[in-house]
């Protein structure tokens, strides 16, 4: 992951969710275990459509006949979250592609960094399969929702 991504500060994230640490979550090191991370990306990602107005991607995208498909996650772990702390999940889409997305998930307990998770995500066209180029309207929409602008590749 690119070493920008980790000095995004939680002030720069519009979309932000406050959870509990489980007892399901954790591991033997009473630590989150670290595939929970990917679950709380997608808690992010899920918040992050619910203020562009839908709840989950898919549905946000089939206003244009198209849908999107995850083609990379990359996690960098920086400190552990533990049992019953609040922990919050911030998420932006950091840049664009012709045919493609990243959202960035940061983990946050406070102020401190706990991880970072980059998805990227594949624009499809629904009944192909086929990359396609985003819209334009979606990436005008972001960029008017965003308080960093995301770079465009």
């Amino acid at each position: 992951m690119t070493g920008h991504r980790n000095a995004v500060p939680l002030g720069d994230f519009r979309v932000r969710e406050v959870i509990r640490v489980r007892f399901n979550e954790i591991d033997g090191q009473n630590i989150v275990f670290n595939g929970n991370y990917l679950v709380y990306a997608d808690i992010g990602v899920t918040e992050y459509f619910r203020a562009l107005g839908e709840g989950q991607p898919g549905p946000y995208f089939h206003q244009y006949g198209t849908d999107i498909r995850e083609t990379r996650c990359e996690i960098d772990y920086h400190a552990p979250a533990r049992l019953d702390e609040l922990i919050t999940i911030a998420a932006r889409i950091s840049r664009f592609g012709r045919t493609s997305f990243t959202l960035h998930c940061g983990i946050f307990r406070d102020e401190e960094r706990l991880t970072d998770i980059e998805i990227s995500y594949a624009h499809i066209d629904s009944d192909s399969g086929q990359p396609t180029p985003l819209p334009g309207t979606f990436i005008a929409e972001v960029r008017r929702f965003e308080m960093r602008t995301p770079l465009q590749d």
